[in-house]
């Protein structure tokens, strides 16, 4: 795939997996998400904090000069929550916390997924690229070689101008695919994130790799039993059901119990003299819970849950459908690699090089090698969309089932 550097930006080659370690270290968007799980971690600690106490002080004096009584007052307050609030409010955060670690590795899952994309398009269009300047080879080739001919007498101008014309479109083929081989890179750099510092990413890999063999029931079991999408539905309801009792919590009235204490200065007026004395007291303050008949609230977070249940069964099942339909898609994928393979790529090679040797024999015409070049190009093109659409596939299907040990 050198060939393929020609006229690009500095690269830096990279195989499969190195590629995939740098995204998932560097990848900005996954960088962003992660904090989601710092930002739940942190409302779980803030879950956990309890009501501050209250002080209150006063001061009360004479204004009316007649010499009574000044007071002077403090005191402090605690209110006492009831009902397991403190408890019921950490197993929501905690849910939290929960769902966000579980949605961050089913990001990783997805951003996999579309980094392997992203790898598997790059080979192709490099296979691309290399097809299409072997194109342009044989194009010339028949440039040189019908210009003999017309040096010869052998054929007309006409069939030598026919030949310059399918070198001119196989060169401007070429400048499709090295745009299409660019853009597939910049689709890579664009994962990596931290790590692109203006040096393109060059993919070193295989595409035609040996078939796999998968059960599709073990596939849908290991789908179920560890798809982090399901784990993040699963906790979603946790948290519904934490929620629905944190409500139920919050119906127990809290109660406040308070110290106060206060000192009276003596009075001096001649009429109604009195000590100095002080006063110490206990409060407690409840209140009535009316609000409670308002149940608005409670059948909220009960729906909820409920909600829950039901997107907890959805994504199941469209978990499973998901790897039953990837599973169907990747074995007719191997099939049209190996008919490729076995069959077309084979014959349109030998074809072209009996229409080829035919020509130089003079027992065929120009148009028929040229129609037999335009068939091992499209056969090739098509060998090579078959080989994308098998890896994609064994993508797509892996991550359905949440496994990962591919290599490209």
């Amino acid at each position: 795939m050198d060939a393929a550097l020609a006229g690009l930006a500095s690269t830096q080659r990279v195989n499969f997996r190195d590629f995939m370690s740098i995204v998932e270290e560097s990848n900005l968007d996954l960088a962003a998400q992660r904090d989601n799980v710092a930002i739940a971690q942190a409302q779980l600690t803030a879950a956990r904090v309890y009501e501050d106490p209250s002080f209150q002080a006063g001061y009360g004096g004479d204004v009316s000069h007649n010499r009574q009584v000044t007071s002077y007052s403090g005191g402090i307050s605690q209110t006492v929550l009831l009902g397991g609030k403190i408890t019921a409010r950490s197993f929501v955060a905690n849910s939290g916390v929960n769902i966000n670690v579980a949605q961050t590795t089913d990001f990783v899952r997805s951003l996999k997924r579309q980094a392997a994309d992203a790898f598997v398009d790059a080979i192709t269009a490099a296979l691309l690229v290399e097809r299409r300047q072997k194109g342009l080879l044989r194009a010339q080739q028949l440039v040189v070689f019908n210009a003999a001919r017309v040096m010869s007498d052998d054929i007309r101008q006409g069939e030598l101008l026919r030949s310059r014309v399918a070198a001119l479109q196989a060169r401007d083929e070429i400048i499709k695919a090295q745009s299409l081989f660019q853009q597939s890179l910049v689709q890579m750099a664009v994962l990596v994130g931290d790590r692109w510092h203006g040096d393109l990413f060059y993919p070193v890999g295989n595409l035609d790799i040996a078939t796999r063999e998968f059960n599709i029931e073990d596939l849908v079991k290991h789908a179920l039993s560890s798809r982090a999408d399901i784990n993040a539905a699963f906790y979603s309801l946790e948290q519904a059901r934490a929620q629905y009792n944190l409500v139920e919590a919050n119906r127990v009235p809290d109660v406040s119990v308070g110290i106060a204490y206060n000192h009276f200065t003596r009075v001096t007026n001649p009429i109604d003299p009195s000590p100095a004395w002080d006063w110490l007291g206990v409060t407690l303050s409840i209140p009535i819970p009316l609000s409670n008949l308002n149940r608005g609230e409670l059948a909220g977070a009960r729906y909820t849950e409920l909600q829950a249940q039901k997107a907890l069964k959805s994504i199941r099942l469209k978990a499973e459908l998901e790897v039953r339909s990837s599973y169907e898609r990747y074995v007719l994928a191997v099939d049209s690699v190996e008919q490729y393979a076995k069959e077309l790529v084979r014959d349109s090679d030998s074809l072209y090089k009996a229409k080829l040797y035919t020509l130089q024999q003079g027992k065929t015409s120009l148009l028929d090698v040229l129609d037999a070049y335009n068939t091992i190009n499209d056969v090739y093109l098509g060998y090579y969309a078959a080989l994308n659409e098998q890896a994609k596939a064994l993508v797509a299907l892996e991550t359905a089932a949440g496994i990962w040990d591919l290599n490209f």
